[in-house]
């Protein structure tokens, strides 16, 4: 899939159609879902919803990066900031990222936060994040009413 692309190869688009199987399919090659529950519906609301996104495509049109901005007028979280493991180490998250900046730059938001699971905080504090502890609860298994 890679070659011998350099960052001059990959086409940047923001806030443009995003082919959702594509988009998929790059989740899964990350291994965040490995259990195949995202589906074209619902990837098609995600990016419905998300205030900005920024997607990378070689030129066969191959989709290989990919950050978005979900929230609302006044608070927003970064998520998604991915690359293909064949693509990595090429500028292509970093280049994504800079789009996020751009938006958020752009943008009125009271509060932008971004959750890192992948133990490359250094990468988002390059871009002005940092890192707080003990401050996130996260609901895990919540009870739904009227199920055993």
């Amino acid at each position: 899939m890679s070659g011998a692309l350099s960052l001059l190869d990959i086409a940047f688009t923001e806030n443009s159609q995003v082919d959702v199987n594509q988009l998929n399919a790059l989740y899964r090659s990350i291994g965040w879902d490995s259990h195949g529950r995202r589906t074209e519906a619902e990837t098609t609301e995600m990016l419905s919803v998300s205030r900005y996104h920024i997607a990378a495509h070689t030129g066969e049109g191959c989709l290989v990066g990919f950050a978005r901005v979900s929230g609302d007028p006044y608070v927003v979280q970064v998520l998604d900031v991915i690359t293909h493991p064949e693509y990595r180490r090429r500028g292509i998250a970093t280049r994504c990222m800079l789009g996020v900046l751009a938006h958020i730059q752009r943008s009125r938001y009271v509060s932008v936060t971004l959750t890192d699971g992948s133990g490359v905080e250094g990468f988002y504090q390059r871009f002005g994040f940092r890192v707080v502890k003990d401050v996130a609860l996260m609901a895990a298994d919540l009870p739904v009413p009227g199920r055993a």
